[in-house]
């Protein structure tokens, strides 16, 4: 019967493994927020019309 080298033990240390470090590169063409503003030019006067949609409102009773 051979015996075995390492001890038989529940509380042995594990071998160490190093932490992997991974870097990825994002390349952005203006920026992140570029496409959520909306710019309207001033007309002939220099007055900006801007209008609002409206929708109808929402009078329902919601049960939890």
């Amino acid at each position: 019967m051979k015996k075995s080298k390492e001890p038989e033990c529940s509380f042995c240390k594990e071998s160490y493994k190093e932490p992997v470090l991974t870097v990825e590169s994002v390349v952005l063409e203006y920026s992140i927020a570029a496409g959520s503003a909306k710019v309207i030019p001033p007309d002939s006067s220099g007055s900006v019309k801007e209008e609002w949609e409206t929708g109808a409102d929402d009078n329902r009773t919601i049960e939890w």
